[in-house]
């Protein structure tokens, strides 16, 4: 899993939401032609929106614990030599391998490009132990930026993941025609004036496909401790929120192409959290 050094097997793949990004230019400042720092965001936007850098790994079946282990290899590199940004990894039951790692901008994944770099050439050997551990074990990889989005999210009055012991998580991807980002915004603002005197049982985040996806897509979070609890959760939650909710979601389902669900768990061995510097 050589994401941060951008493997042969990475792709980038056209499909922006809310950019403005071409694919020339997604193809120029990965291969470090352009400066990412023209890619800032917006004091406005970083108030509303989290990015992500997401990479998506497709495992083969029989290697999945050879990837595992290779996984942990490579969180243990990285926390020996300080690597400065959060790791978050899940595992869906069709084995994706989602590793997301926050970010404040597309500039940043820059920096942490050089950072990655120069760590590549202090310990060459090192990196090169992790690469042939991970050879063989999955079939592609594939970068994406998604942002969350607060404002669309819905957010319960008892936060979930305070415990830490959410250990499930429901992936909901809706993938959406092109050119209807207008009709699909109103629906939003209709869902968050609707939901605005309801209450909220189950959290859900949106996530928007800035770069990197298949199209305009949109993913739907929630996590649970487990995958019964998260079904109990969601009837009560639809069960609150009464038949308009779902009428609303049937008008957003005009301008759907795919609707794709998924299934994954935390993986708490193959993420990672910086160690805090004192101060």
């Amino acid at each position: 899993m050589t994401f941060l050094f951008l493997s042969p097997n990475t792709v980038i793949r056209r499909g922006f939401m809310k950019s403005n990004i071409s694919v020339v230019l997604a193809v120029c400042f990965i291969l470090g032609l352009l400066p990412l720092a023209m890619f800032g965001q917006q004091p406005e936007q970083q108030k509303r929106y989290q990015m992500f850098m997401v990479i998506d790994e497709l495992v083969y079946p029989s290697m999945k614990a050879e990837y595992y282990e290779a996984g942990k290899k490579w969180i243990a590199f990285m926390k020996e030599h300080e690597f400065t940004y959060p790791i978050n990894t899940y595992w869906t039951g069709d084995n994706h391998v989602y590793w997301s790692i926050p970010i404040q901008n597309y500039a940043e994944i820059d920096k942490m490009m050089a950072m990655s770099g120069k760590i590549l050439e202090e310990f060459p050997e090192e990196y090169k132990a992790i690469l042939e551990a991970f050879k063989g074990t999955y079939e592609n990889s594939r970068m994406s930026v998604y942002a969350l989005d607060f404002e669309y999210s819905m957010i319960a009055e008892e936060e979930e993941g305070e415990s830490g012991e959410e250990n499930f998580v429901f992936f909901d991807f809706y993938y959406f025609k092109p050119g209807y980002d207008a009709e699909i915004e109103k629906i939003f603002e209709e869902s968050k004036a609707y939901m605005a005197d309801k209450e909220i049982l189950q959290s859900w985040y949106a996530y928007w496909g800035w770069m990197g996806t298949d199209g305009p897509v949109m993913v739907s979070t929630a996590t649970a401790k487990n995958v019964r609890e998260f079904y109990e959760e969601n009837a009560k939650a639809w069960e609150a929120l009464g038949k308009e909710a779902g009428e609303i979601k049937q008008k957003m389902m005009k301008y759907v192409t795919k609707q794709e669900q998924k299934m994954a768990w935390v993986q708490k061995e193959l993420s990672y959290t910086p160690a805090k510097k004192e101060e």
